[in-house]
């Protein structure tokens, strides 16, 4: 007979019951069973395994509940019993994700941590196989995918297999199974044909966990707690890091295991601006874009065993410890792509052979530098053949946060492997309100106003590190008569042509019409007015050389309207305009 303990009193106000204790009586095996709460003991557990039945746990988290210790370090849990917490990951048998361990045991493979569960109290140990793909019935996880990683290129990652002798907090990787397992635990199939659920078990993971990086290299690491992990309070207090988390994504439903089939790539997280940046994937038979983005997820919180990828800023130790822990239940919804609310940004798109769309994330704080900051700007971790990135220093970064300066020329770094047309607009403007936001081409010495348009631009072959620049203008310059957009005023003197050489697009409705300036060395080459749904309302091709044209918008109706301007010199602006007759 098992006899399951109640639970509620290690909870306590004022403290009283430091420690738990759970080991089977002469008569009977012993358990706590919690069930969608949060299980909180001060100081360790001691768990004695049961003696009736070994496969019996002294501890049952479920449906999302967690363990949670104290703030004290120094405090080991220990025993021969276990804890078992469930986790899900990838069910297809060609689909890598990247985990870790959350309970500690005496041996050296990871059946000694994973089992199969067969209902809420019995799991059996799961089966390490040889062959290339796993099984969800019963669950046979194949050793020929489990590898961890300590480098900074493709050739450090070291095959682990049966030899599972990982220290806690690293990470690992681990391919899924195939097939499915339909028995129900809390009204939800163990394996629906696209999650497998696995059941960790052994003494629960606590206090204290270090590991050692050294400056650039990258280091596989995870969660090791029962519990969710503030990922933010992590990555900020880790300074031997650069203070950003990188997560591997691929392409859903994966059908080799030939590394050249491989569609995927690493989204970048930055905790001191909540920006999680999807990767754009690749083809790793040849590093070319597949076309594909992952998906946004909200990353400040790690959930149970996740693993992830971290990067040495200088030579010293990784901490995790019992104060990074909270009580947070897993979320399946996808964010959306943004900074926390207090930050002022935006997002630059770039549209590269309208194939796949990189961003870029700007972020204003006060107190960042122009250099790189920890745990805010956020390094590539993905170098594609056509790549843009911002340029801080000699790397590049997808994440760039800075002061507010108006009018500061920001780098940007591009890199293509043939001609392309690349596309840059702007999009998820959060608490800041720019007057003009620009491309700068100091080639040609050309600022291109992206604020509600894009601008579109053909490149040959090769690495631009000091033509390309993002830059904006905070506010209006003021003008005693009616504004005309693009004339020169002598308040802007940084850069001094940031408003002549320009192409300006401005909607007047004072006078009932539609201005069109080229502010530099080039003339129009072509006009086109849409409607929202695409259909052409006006169309022009210049033969002369206009520099200037207005089109009366007096018969139109009062809409929003797409401008689209073409220019002798091959660059293409568009712009959204409002008629208000």
């Amino acid at each position: 007979m098992k006899l399951p303990l109640l639970f509620s009193m290690i909870f306590s106000i004022s403290g009283l019951y430091a420690q738990l204790y759970i080991a089977p009586s002469e008569k009977s095996d012993s358990y706590v069973y919690v069930k969608d709460r949060v299980l909180f003991v001060q100081d360790e557990v001691h768990l004695i395994e049961n003696k009736k039945d070994k496969l019996t746990p002294n501890i049952y988290l479920r449906k999302g509940s967690q363990l949670l210790q104290g703030d004290k370090d120094s405090s080991e849990n220990k025993g021969s019993g276990k804890l078992s917490v469930y986790q899900t990951g990838t069910s297809n048998a060609y689909d890598y994700n990247y985990w870790s361990i959350p309970v500690f045991v005496n041996g050296g493979r990871l059946d000694d941590y994973i089992y199969e569960p067969q209902s809420n109290l019995i799991s059996k140990r799961s089966n390490l196989i040889s062959g290339l793909d796993g099984q969800s019935t019963p669950l046979n996880i194949s050793n020929r995918w489990i590898y961890t990683f300590s480098g900074n290129n493709y050739s450090n990652w070291l095959f682990a297999g049966d030899n599972f002798d990982l220290l806690p907090g690293e990470g690992f990787s681990m391919k899924g199974v195939n097939g499915n397992n339909p028995n129900l635990i809390d009204d939800k199939p163990i394996n629906s044909g696209s999650s497998q659920t696995y059941d960790f078990r052994g003494i629960p993971g606590n206090g204290l966990i270090e590991l050692p990086i050294k400056k650039e290299q990258v280091l596989l690491v995870g969660n090791p707690y029962p519990s969710a992990l503030d990922l933010n309070k992590f990555l900020i207090e880790n300074t031997a890091t650069t203070g950003i988390a990188y997560f591997w994504d691929s392409r859903e439903n994966g059908n080799s295991h030939y590394l050249a089939d491989y569609e995927g790539g690493y989204g970048t997280y930055s905790p001191g601006t909540g920006v999680y940046v999807p990767p754009v994937f690749k083809k790793y038979s040849d590093g070319s874009e597949t076309g594909t983005t992952g998906k946004y997820y909200e990353r400040k919180i790690s959930p149970i065993a996740q693993g992830f990828m971290i990067m040495g800023r200088t030579e010293g130790m990784i901490s995790f410890k019992n104060s990074h822990r909270l009580y947070q239940k897993q979320e399946t919804d996808i964010s959306v792509f943004k900074s926390s609310e207090n930050n002022m940004s935006l997002n630059l798109i770039i549209e590269i052979d309208s194939t796949y769309i990189q961003k870029l994330a700007l972020v204003f704080r006060p107190d960042a530098s122009t250099e790189e900051d920890h745990a805010m700007d956020a390094r590539k971790m993905n170098i594609n053949p056509k790549d843009i990135s911002w340029g801080i220093g000699n790397q590049p970064f997808v994440v760039n946060v800075r002061p507010k300066i108006s009018e500061e020329l920001i780098p940007l770094k591009v890199s293509i492997d043939q001609a392309s047309e690349l596309k840059f607009s702007i999009s998820d403007l959060q608490n800041f309100d720019p007057a003009r936001v620009f491309i700068y081409d100091s080639r040609d010495d050309l600022y291109f106003n992206i604020k509600t348009g894009y601008l579109k631009m053909h490149l040959e072959m090769g690495e631009y590190t000091d033509r390309f620049f993002f830059s904006f203008i905070e506010n209006q310059p003021e003008e005693t008569t009616k504004p005309v957009i693009g004339s020169p005023s002598e308040s802007i003197d940084k850069p001094e042509n940031i408003l002549l050489n320009s192409i300006e697009i401005f909607q007047n409705n004072f006078h009932q019409q539609l201005e069109v300036k080229m502010l530099y060395d080039s003339e129009i080459s072509s006009l086109r007015l849409y409607d929202l749904n695409g259909k052409i309302i006006y169309a022009e091709n210049f033969r002369l050389k206009n520099k200037e044209f207005n089109l009366p918008t007096a018969n139109l109706s009062n809409a929003v309207y797409i401008v689209k301007v073409n220019t002798t010199d091959n660059k293409e602006l568009t712009k959204k305009i409002g008629v208000k007759n």
